[in-house]
């Protein structure tokens, strides 16, 4: 290669990588080959503690985990509303946040109805999979109008 760019392109990518959940990326240019493969044991191990742990923080309701690990964002775009605030009733399906990873945003859907209790992950945090986001508490005892998304 005729620069040394690729090689920021490079650790940019290694830094994706690292915090995502990838076991194997391919990358493939002029001249130019990387393959990486991620080997479980004590670095598998320990990307599981930071997973569970989060999940296991006293907490009241239901939560509601990341699908997959990335950058989490609580709006749609920078400056608009929150998806979702505490309070708001939500119904299974609904998009209440986002997780952008490796550039392309994926929405995190309400695994099932209710109210938003807490919202445990704030916009542009680094979230692993597994880890709880915010939590649902059961809307059976109040009423409330559906978040419409």
């Amino acid at each position: 290669m005729a620069s040394a760019a690729w090689l920021d392109e490079v650790r940019r990518v290694l830094e994706h990588v690292r915090a995502s959940d990838a076991t194997q990326v391919e990358i493939a240019s002029d001249g130019f080959r990387l393959r990486l493969v991620r080997r479980p044991g004590r670095a598998a191990a320990s990307a599981e503690a930071r997973v569970v742990a989060p999940v296991d923080v006293a907490v009241d309701g239901t939560p509601l985990v990341a699908p997959l690990t990335g950058v989490f964002y609580r709006s749609a775009t920078p400056g608009a509303p929150p998806l979702v605030s505490v309070g708001d009733v939500v119904a299974a399906g609904v998009v209440v946040g986002l997780i952008e990873t490796m550039k392309i945003f994926n929405e995190v859907l309400a695994e099932r109805g209710g109210r938003i209790a807490t919202i445990l992950a704030e916009s542009g945090q680094l979230v692993h999979a597994g880890e709880a986001l915010m939590t649902l508490e059961d809307t059976s005892e109040s009423g409330g109008e559906q978040a419409e998304q």
